[in-house]
């Protein structure tokens, strides 16, 4: 039995860290028509600093390995290395114009062992990134709305872009800074559609 339920959202608002960041975004720079479902430790290899960099370039069309190498200046080894972290833990994939992101809506879950012949996988509602050429690369890290959101000069562009998000996916937004709202989006994601997932697909277990 694999039983679906939601992380108790008290829980999450003792992340210390709230992080959403967005990127704009190129056209070809997705895979569209999945969800990506990863676990805690795959979402979080993308928040290493230099991974977020190439997600970055990747956001703006910069997919080929040599041009990022060469706009990051970093080492063959060290850029090849981060590119292999990502690709390996669902982050992106190799497409026909270079590295792409792997999926247009990541979402975070983790899984429980409830005994014999049973699973539990908890969704975390405060993990995980969209990836839209309207609204751009976000990702969302934490529950709690982002102290200085309403001072931020990218107010009224960022309040636009997660509106747009919210009609994609047919949500009424109640939030009152934009950084709420993006996680208002992913919960409502998160809830809706995993049990629908889970119950319209098969699945792939590796036997290794």
């Amino acid at each position: 039995m694999v039983a679906v339920s939601f992380t108790d959202t008290s829980l999450l608002n003792e992340i210390d860290e709230d992080v959403v960041i967005r990127f704009p975004i190129r056209p070809h720079t997705f895979k569209r028509g999945k969800v990506r479902l990863m676990s805690v430790d795959a979402f979080e290899k993308a928040l290493d600093p230099g991974r977020l960099s190439i997600l970055k370039l990747i956001a703006f069309g910069v997919s080929r390995p040599p041009v990022i190498r060469q706009k990051l200046k970093l080492p063959k080894s060290t850029l090849y290395k981060h590119i292999s972290v990502l690709t390996r833990y669902g982050w992106i994939e190799r497409g026909e114009f270079g590295l792409v992101f792997s999926a247009p809506v990541y979402l975070v879950y983790e899984v429980e062992d409830g005994g014999p012949g049973s699973l539990s996988i908890r969704l975390v509602n405060g993990k995980g990134a969209f990836v839209d050429e309207k609204t751009g690369f976000i990702i969302i890290n934490g529950v709690r709305p982002i102290p200085n959101c309403l001072k931020c000069p990218m107010l009224k562009q960022c309040t636009q872009h997660v509106k747009l998000l919210a009609n994609t996916f047919n949500v009424t937004l109640r939030s009152g800074t934009p950084a709420e709202a993006y996680i208002e989006v992913l919960t409502w994601v998160t809830s809706k559609n995993l049990a629908k997932i889970l119950n319209s697909i098969y699945l792939d277990l590796s036997l290794r």
